[in-house]
């Protein structure tokens, strides 16, 4: 048995470094992310090379496609493998019709070369998890966090062998090299006061570690890490503001942003460290995410 986990890179779109799944070997083996249907070769590839022929969970934060979408390939492919996911997303993964339908209002006609499709998973196969509830893996447990803000039914998990936090999107993204932490705030859940109070959460267990599907274990502190993102996310809500005091066209504010996040954060970085980042969370994205906390807001 190894405490520490294995790093699956799920290569999504293509791009190293970008989406990670983790193995995890205790009495039981579990992955925790899937990545999207797209890269499944590349995942049942890494775990055939780690000599993992098969396993007993299937971990995830939440539903996005980068998370879960290649949770039901997998699960046909490990049919001894149970299904771990937020009780408000587990209905999703049953019948992924309603999650594909959504996604498709934001990906349109690259819908199938993003993502692949989602096989749906047998309800009997699929484990609610709430606030708190662990996973078992015997001798080492994944204990939920409920982290929303980037989505309501988003999960952290905390390994009690090592102490590592696996973050999902509740930190952000924070790619290898690249110091700083980008927010990941989509349509049509993100919160930004309940972001923020889920990067407290995390920082309030005591994890010894931070461990992002984008990607990877962080090599700055837990706290510096949590300091940084929570900087993002209120760096961000300004610069929308601002971007929404100028104009009213989605484009137009998402414009703006990325000229004050190149100017404040990002000046520093190449080209394709900025690609990168795009695939993760795009600035169109994240300013639609916001964009619609604020109108949801202001209706209120």
């Amino acid at each position: 048995m190894s405490d520490a986990s294995e790093i699956i890179d799920t290569k999504m779109h293509g791009y190293p470094g970008v989406t990670a799944a983790f193995l995890l070997r205790g009495e039981k083996t579990a992955l925790v992310e899937t990545g999207p249907k797209t890269t499944v070769r590349n995942v049942l590839g890494a775990l055939q090379a780690a000599g993992v022929d098969a396993l007993d969970a299937i971990v995830v934060t939440h539903i996005h496609l980068d998370h879960a979408g290649a949770a039901g390939t997998l699960a046909a492919r490990f049919p001894d493998a149970t299904v771990f996911v937020h009780e408000v997303g587990a209905p999703h993964l049953v019948d992924p019709t309603k999650l594909w339908s959504s996604a498709s209002r934001i990906y349109g006609d690259q819908m199938e070369t993003l993502w692949g499709g989602i096989d749906p998973i047998p309800q009997e196969r699929v484990r609610v998890l709430h606030d708190g509830d662990k996973v078992d893996l015997g001798g080492r447990s994944l204990q939920a966090i409920e982290t929303p803000g980037h989505a309501y039914h988003h999960h952290a998990y905390l390994d009690d062998a090592t102490g590592a936090v696996y973050t999902g999107d509740a930190i952000g993204v924070r790619l290898q090299g690249i110091d700083l932490v980008r927010p990941a705030t989509p349509p049509p859940e993100f919160h930004l006061e309940k972001a923020i109070a889920s990067i407290e959460r995390i920082r309030s267990v005591g994890a010894e570690s931070l461990c992002l599907t984008h990607f990877g274990p962080t090599e700055a502190s837990v706290e510096a890490t949590c300091d940084s993102a929570i900087e993002s996310l209120n760096a961000w809500a300004e610069w929308v503001r601002r971007g929404r005091d100028q104009a009213t066209e989605l484009d137009d504010v998402a414009a703006e942003v990325r000229r004050q996040a190149v100017a404040a954060f990002e000046e520093r970085l190449a080209p394709t460290e900025i690609e990168k980042l795009e695939q993760t969370t795009s600035y169109r994205m994240n300013t639609m995410g916001y964009m619609r906390y604020l109108d949801k807001n202001e209706r209120d």
